[in-house]
Formats: C-alpha cells, sequence, structure tokens
C-alpha cells in the first residue's frame, strides 16, 4: 500500500496445521488506505465463500461510493468515510444472506470481518465478530477492537474475571457475525493515527495460538520489515498448534497523510 508511500502494508493468510482449507480472506484497497481481514465460518466450502464475499464487497463499495460520500448522513458522531465503511459491511451482509438463502450448500454461512481504513490522518475501524485490530504505538500495545463474543459478553456483565471466563466459557462463540440475522450492527471506531503506529489486523486463527505479549514482542522485534513480522506471527502460530486458520495484515503510518485541501482537489480537476 502507498498513498504515496505514506502507508506500508504487508498481508498474509495461512490454513494452519489441523486444517484441510483456508477460509480466511484478507485484501487491500492500497488507493484508499483501506485493508479487510475476514474469517469464514460455514459447512463444506461455505465459510470461505462468506469470507471472500465479504472482502471483495466491501472493497467494491467503498470504491464505488468514496466519491459520493459527502452526500451521506453524517449526523451521528462519524464523518462520511465511516458512514461509507459501515454501510459498506451492511452491504455485504446483506449479500451473504440472500447467497445463502438462495444456494442450499451455503445456507448458514458467515463471516467475522474487520477492517481499517486510514484517511485524513485517522483509523476508522470497523468490525464484526472477533477477528480483532491491535495498535502498537511506541512501546504501548493495545487491542483496540473488542470481540463480538459470548465470553466478552459475560465478563462484561460481571458473571465471571476474564480468568474464570477463559475456564469456563467456549471462547469461540460469537454473538455477531456477518451473514448472521436480519440486520447487523457494525461497530466503528475512530482515532487520530500518527507516524510510526503500526496497526494488525487478524483473525482468532492468531490470537488462539498466540498470547497478546508475544504479538508485542514479535512486532516490537521485527517491524522494520512488515513482511518478515507478518510471516513471523504466522509461524509462530502454528508452531503452537496451528489448530486454526491464521490471516493477518499490517500496516505502518510512514508520515502523516491529511486529506488533500479543497484547493488542491480543484486544481487536479482543472
Amino acid at each position: 500500500m502507498s498513498l504515496d508511500g505514506k502507508l506500508t502494508t504487508a498481508l498474509r493468510s495461512d490454513k494452519g496445521r489441523v486444517r484441510d482449507a483456508n477460509e480466511d480472506s484478507v485484501a487491500e484497497a492500497s488507493e484508499l488506505g483501506l485493508v479487510v481481514l475476514a474469517d469464514g465460518m460455514g459447512g463444506h466450502n461455505a465459510g470461505e465463500v462468506a469470507s471472500a464475499m465479504a472482502v471483495s464487497t466491501i472493497l467494491d463499495s467503498v470504491r464505488a461510493g468514496w466519491p459520493y460520500r459527502g452526500e451521506l448522513d453524517t449526523t451521528g458522531p462519524h464523518g462520511p468515510e465511516a458512514e461509507l465503511l459501515r454501510k459498506s459491511v451492511e452491504v455485504a451482509h446483506t449479500a451473504i444472506r440472500e447467497k445463502a438463502d438462495s444456494q442450499p450448500q451455503y445456507q448458514g454461512m458467515g463471516t467475522t470481518v474487520v477492517a481499517c481504513l486510514l484517511h485524513d490522518d485517522s483509523a476508522i475501524i470497523a468490525h464484526v465478530g472477533d477477528s480483532r485490530l491491535y495498535r502498537l504505538r511506541n512501546d504501548s500495545f493495545k487491542q483496540v477492537t473488542q470481540d463480538h463474543s459470548l465470553i466478552e459478553d459475560l465478563i462484561a456483565k460481571g458473571f465471571y474475571s476474564r480468568e474464570e471466563a477463559r475456564q469456563n466459557v467456549r471462547r469461540n462463540i460469537l454473538t455477531r457475525a456477518l451473514g448472521s440475522g436480519e440486520s447487523v450492527t457494525v461497530d466503528i471506531l475512530t482515532e487520530a493515527a500518527q507516524a510510526g503506529d503500526v496497526y494488525l489486523l487478524c483473525s482468532d486463527g492468531l490470537t488462539e495460538m498466540v498470547s497478546d505479549e508475544e504479538i508485542r514482542l514479535t512486532l516490537q522485534k521485527f517491524s522494520a520489515s512488515l513482511d518478515s513480522t507478518a510471516e513471523q506471527l504466522i509461524a509462530l502460530a502454528n508452531e503452537h498448534g496451528g489448530k486454526d486458520n491464521v490471516s493477518v495484515a499490517l500496516i505502518r503510518v510512514e508520515q502523516a497523510f491529511a486529506g488533500k485541501t479543497l484547493y488542491q482537489t480543484l486544481k487536479e480537476w482543472i
């Protein structure tokens, strides 16, 4: 990814050591500063279909809507780019449901999704399910998204401490997914991005196998090369058992990437 050299990315996906197929999908729209990662679920190859549909639909929808994003209703707390990303995820949800309803072999398929749009010195994050986004800023490593899962709901409601929940609740029971239910609630987060920030998008094939501390240390050790970092993270997941598909997408902010001024835009049109 470039955005005129202001961002660097590395995307990797691996089927792991147990699964026969890879139901994760990850891709980017380099011209927009957008990365999307999805972790599919469903029988046969339905999960693979759902995740691929989610990624391609979101990328296509954001691309198509980008010139018209200023026409969107932005009465809420987020700007037009965030609203376009939200609507694009909702479009993907509808597309997956319609395909599942029209073809029996895809019935019940679904997928998680996490997307990061870097625009105007901001990171706009959309997510559904338990695929995560982390941020490394200097020595501070933070999980930015919160899983839409039963275990997180029970912890939030005070039924368990985090350690008790790990011992008593299955971690992979989702409370939200694309393709599940008539509608979907998309969580949107927006934060200021700084030069040097590294964003990690990943499926639970990484986070179930590799601790947050190991992820942090790997990002810090290999951050000079995002390609090496991505490969090392996948290698760690496989070394720890590789029980699931594992996908990672890394974005490093090389320098400020504020949007063009109105004058610059008009000058290009003339």
